[in-house]
């Protein structure tokens, strides 16, 4: 037979005014906290299990430090009574060490911070932030979260109006174990910033280009993202990114270092607005599939830009960093993508940074199967490299001639009548787990021989699109 204890104790703030009530239930404690000298009290003692309630108000100046740690069954939990409503402000900065810590329902706005520092730095594991909002923090230059541990959520969170350099989260990737963090349902939008350091998340950097981070990022909306030319700047390897959208954003997701990352059913629209790209890839044997690419409207390419390899720097090596500041691209499989009306010169870039900041080294082994290209934009920029193949492509642009792209007018085209590259081919086996990935397209609708070509060939081209996100179906409740 369970008991439950209940034990209430008044803490008094001598000289303030105010008082806290602590509700002890099995052992756990439960604070309901009032302002920000109560909170930083309550900090001091907390242990496994334990609650945190923030009531309504602007909590100014905590500097917070979590060592305790939770569990998986009884974490520690910081949340507002009413999310939204409590207001972390002035100068601040938060530092958990500790393991399963919940933070949820906070407003992160006007920062008064003097130096440059992170927010929030976050070296434990299984750490969860959810419906928090990151607002009108630009007082100096930092990231809003960096993650250094492990099995960290940040999920149904908004980060807005950063003009301040450094990215909204970063990442660091551990040299073995991978980091196995989720960003998950969160909305992100920023203004321009008019340099590097722009961007609206970082995936490791450069000396960590061959860790593995292991890293879900899924069902994110990046709206307006314009601060600088990466939307996101990943920089490790066996990462996987699925079914985000973005849209309007003047720049490109950038696979920008490491190897064997996942690139799925994501969205892109740009509805013709200026500088808006796709997918910049640079690395090895990273897969990208079924993602649909809309009225995107970049200098060069409104789709998949390959980025040129820079020559080998023996100063980067002697610093521990990846030898090509810009990394070799090769081996990569560019699968049942779909590109609609990019107003783009062409829909696939093959040398981007070519003959800029020592990039010669041309893209090796790049795979184009079954994709859909159509509009006016022509097909590549460069189709004379040897080490390119195509098969089973349609198109109704500019095929340059290039074998293995089936020249059709959509009007009148049987996608059923498609010649598609069989899954058995011995080029598709080449790449991890790629198999499962063939079996969906990006409805997640099983594929038959009516959906081979491109994301979801027939329904597309009969009007209807895949479904962007909205702010609607991502991030905080307020």
């Amino acid at each position: 037979m369970k008991y439950l204890f209940l034990v209430l104790t008044i803490i008094s703030c001598f000289g303030c005014g105010s008082q806290s009530v602590v509700q002890t239930i099995s052992n756990n404690n439960v604070y309901e906290v009032h302002n920000s000298f109560e909170f930083k009290q309550v900090l001091k003692q907390l242990q496994r299990g334990d609650k945190i309630r923030l009531h309504d108000g602007v909590y100014t100046n905590v500097n917070v430090e979590i060592v305790a740690n939770g569990s998986a069954n009884s974490p520690i939990q910081i949340s507002a009574v009413n999310p939204g409503e409590v207001q972390i402000t002035g100068d601040y900065h938060w530092e958990i060490k500790g393991d399963y810590i919940h933070t949820s329902g906070l407003y992160f706005t006007n920062g008064t911070r003097k130096i440059a520092n992170d927010l929030i730095v976050d070296t434990g594991n299984y750490n969860q932030y959810t419906n928090c909002k990151f607002n009108n923090l630009n007082d100096v230059a930092g990231v809003f979260i960096k993650l250094e541990g492990k099995y960290t959520t940040v999920e149904n969170c908004e980060f807005t109006g950063k003009t301040t350099l450094a990215s909204y989260i970063n990442m660091d990737v551990p040299k073995t174990g991978g980091s196995y963090h989720t960003i998950k349902k969160n909305y992100f939008s920023r203004p321009p910033l008019g340099k590097n350091g722009g961007s609206a998340m970082r995936v490791g950097h450069g000396s960590m280009a061959l860790f593995n981070g292991h890293i879900l990022i899924e069902e994110n909306l990046f709206e307006n993202c314009d601060g600088e030319s990466e939307i996101v700047s990943v920089k490790s390897s066996k990462n996987h990114i699925r079914n985000n959208t973005f849209k309007n954003c003047k720049g490109a997701f950038s696979l920008r270092q490491g190897r064997g990352s996942v690139f799925e059913n994501n969205i892109f629209i740009g509805d013709g607005k200026k500088k808006c790209g796709g997918l910049a890839i640079r690395g090895q044997d990273h897969i990208i599939i079924n993602n649909y690419f809309y009225q995107l409207n970049s200098k060069r390419t409104g789709g998949i830009s390959f980025g040129v390899a820079s020559e080998v720097d023996s100063a980067r090596i002697r610093l521990g960093l990846y030898p090509r500041h810009f990394p070799l691209t090769k081996n990569i499989m560019v699968a049942h993508n779909t590109f609609i009306e990019n107003k783009s010169p062409f829909h696939l870039d093959l040398l981007l940074g070519y003959g800029t900041r020592n990039r010669f080294v041309l893209p090796e082994n790049i795979r184009f199967f079954n994709n859909v290209f159509h509009g006016r934009a022509s097909l590549i920029t460069q189709k004379d490299l040897g080490a390119l193949t195509f098969k089973g492509n349609i198109a109704q642009v500019n095929t340059m001639g290039i074998n293995g792209v089936e020249l059709t007018d959509f009007g009148t085209i049987h996608i059923i009548n498609a010649k598609e590259v069989p899954y058995a081919d011995p080029a598709y086996q080449m790449y991890e787990g790629l198999e499962l990935l063939l079996k969906k397209d990006i409805f997640g609708k099983i594929r038959t021989t009516e959906t081979v070509v491109g994301c979801a060939s027939k329904t597309i081209l009969r009007g209807q699109v895949p479904k962007p996100l909205t702010k609607e179906n991502v991030g905080c409740s307020f």
